[in-house]
């Protein structure tokens, strides 16, 4: 099965830095960039123009129906810096009872720091800085939920109607992105907590109220 890297963007240099590690590790894979607004790509990185606004969940599912294989979902704020994307498709093959794995990451909050445990099993859901998404996951469940417009809760949808379809959530410690040091760009909107607000209120729209403590 084919790997793409699907990387949205509007901050070149957060691209070269993100696709360049991408590269390194996994020469093989597609890089895509949902273009948001690039002044410029990397040589060899696939460009697909998106609409505005920038809708995560929106971005996203257009370049996973271009990719058509396994994907990998990578903010450009995110750099792999131990192990492969690869590695952990190569896991996902072994293990298909997992539907999302996330790469472990030194900065995130607990489960997705680094345990040195290989593949593991999350209960609830992952953050999606850097998942990954067999297609036989998005065969059983669909794409992301495009109703999730500003920030978040769109990964915690995916990952609540993974396991509701029987699949289990899983960290990956054999890939580690770093997610501290470049700058984000989609977070730092002055009413990010605002976004999150109302993504929180469709989520329990469709859930239910309890539905985050599931």
């Amino acid at each position: 099965m084919s790997l793409s890297v699907i990387i949205p963007s509007r901050n070149a240099a957060n691209l070269f830095v993100s696709a360049g590690a991408v590269r390194r590790s996994d020469p093989d894979a597609d890089i895509i960039a949902m273009d948001d607004g690039l002044s410029a790509v990397p040589s060899g990185v696939i460009r697909i123009p998106c609409p505005k606004p920038f809708i995560f969940a929106r971005n996203c599912n257009l370049g996973i129906e271009f990719a058509g294989g396994d994907v990998v979902l990578l903010n450009d704020d995110a750099a792999l810096i131990d192990g492969s994307f690869s590695a952990m498709q190569r896991a996902a093959v072994e293990h298909p009872e997992f539907g999302v794995i996330s790469a472990a990451c030194a900065t995130a909050s607990y489960p997705q720091r680094p345990q040195g445990t290989g593949l593991r099993v999350v209960d609830r859901m992952v953050a999606f800085f850097a998942v990954l998404i067999p297609r036989r996951t998005i065969d059983v469940v669909g794409l992301l939920d495009e109703r999730f417009v500003g920030y978040g809760h769109e990964d915690d949808d995916m990952c609540l109607r993974v396991r509701k379809a029987g699949l289990k959530i899983g960290v990956f410690d054999g890939c580690i992105v770093e997610h501290e040091s470049l700058k984000s760009t989609f977070r730092s909107a002055s009413d990010i907590w605002e976004q999150f607000q109302a993504g929180r209120s469709i989520f329990r729209m469709k859930w239910g109220a309890d539905a985050e403590l599931v």
